[in-house]
């Protein structure tokens, strides 16, 4: 008895270790040689039902309206893209082209001011340090203009990376708009080549959860766009009040970055807030703080709440799930956290609802 348990053990591990390097091969090696064709497949995946639908209100054939589909989701996404990048690169220009007036008009005053205040403060308390301090502002000078140049020469370096990296980006999404397109045309044979390799026995339970993820994505996108629109009504209100300009556009502006990895609200609002204090509009950048903290707040409460709600998961766990993929794999990692145990809980749903096997008289 001893001996049979230590042999599961070991068959086990084996094959914990098994699926344990199968699973780094396809991310580190699989994955990304052919990661144009998944992506094609899921964007093909997406614009099924609207493919359907366009079939059958314009009574067209099944694969020109998946040719239509296709061509207006590209050109939509094109111009989508186009004119939030040339919103965004017109922003770095302008915010570039004043960067060195604010370091002369701004950065420098308001470094001279404090050292001052310092000087004064010292000389109070502490008179034999109060002469150091002059040489405290130059080497703090210094340090900032070599600060500012290894800063330039990182800039151009990063930017010579991805200039590198463009054409394979390039190849990328080329690749993808052809083999989403390709999928499309064929869409039901493509899916018929890919059943192939798996078990009769598996392919209902691969169906119950393909439409399980598939309505999980879909309540997971609409639970993020209401959080984009709650987001974008707290800046429209916040910049309203502090007078920003085009307070509308710019606040459409941060609740799309908000939707990126890494970049957020904060990369944004507290930057803008700092140069505010240092240019000495000390209500814009308090302001701007708050709204930050107010933001923050309400996202932290909130995402829990309507992530969990849309996608079935209790709040406890979503705001488990939530918290432990943003420290373990940033901002992507707390929207495909919440996903991972939904589905193991379907799983474990599947196990419990199935009927155990007759045993054989």
């Amino acid at each position: 008895m001893q001996q049979q348990r230590i042999r599961s053990f070991i068959l086990y591990t084996l094959a914990a270790v098994c699926v344990a390097g199968w699973g780094f091969f396809a991310l580190r090696v699989l994955l990304p040689a052919t990661l144009p064709f998944w992506l094609g497949l899921l964007i093909a995946a997406v614009l099924r039902p609207v493919t359907l639908l366009f079939s059958r209100l314009l009574r067209l054939k099944r694969r020109r309206a998946a040719v239509f589909v296709t061509a207006l989701f590209y050109t939509l996404l094109g111009l989508l893209l186009w004119l939030l990048l040339t919103l965004l690169w017109g922003q770095f220009c302008s915010i570039a082209a004043r960067l060195p007036q604010l370091y002369k008009t701004v950065f420098l005053p308001a470094l001279a001011d404090f050292f001052e205040w310092l000087s004064a403060l010292l000389a109070r308390f502490a008179p034999d340090l109060s002469g150091a301090v002059q040489l405290w502002m130059q080497s703090f000078t210094s340090a900032a203009a070599k600060l500012s140049t290894s800063a330039s020469s990182a800039l151009l370096a990063a930017c010579t990376d991805i200039a590198g990296k463009i054409p394979l980006w390039f190849l990328t999404v080329v690749v993808t708009i052809f083999c989403s397109g390709f999928i499309s045309l064929d869409y039901p044979k493509v899916m018929q080549l890919l059943l192939l390799p798996i078990p009769q026995k598996l392919r209902p339970g691969l169906a119950r959860l393909k439409n399980f993820a598939a309505t999980t994505l879909l309540r997971l996108v609409r639970a993020y766009l209401l959080l984009l629109l709650i987001t974008f009504g707290e800046l429209c209100l916040g910049l309203w009040l502090l007078g920003v300009g085009p307070f509308a556009a710019v606040a459409a502006v941060i609740a799309l970055l908000d939707l990126l990895p890494v970049i957020g609200t904060g990369s944004v609002l507290v930057p803008w807030a700092v140069l505010a204090l240092l240019g000495g509009e000390s209500g814009l950048g308090w302001g701007l703080i708050v709204l930050y903290l107010v933001i923050t707040v309400a996202r932290n409460f909130l995402e829990p709440r309507i992530v969990g709600s849309s996608i079935g998961l209790p709040p406890l766990l979503s705001l488990v799930c939530v918290y432990a993929g943003l420290r373990l794999f940033g901002v992507l990692g707390a929207v495909l956290m919440p996903c991972a145990a939904l589905t193991v809980l379907f799983f474990l749903k599947s196990n419990r609802a199935s009927p155990p096997a007759e045993k054989p008289e």
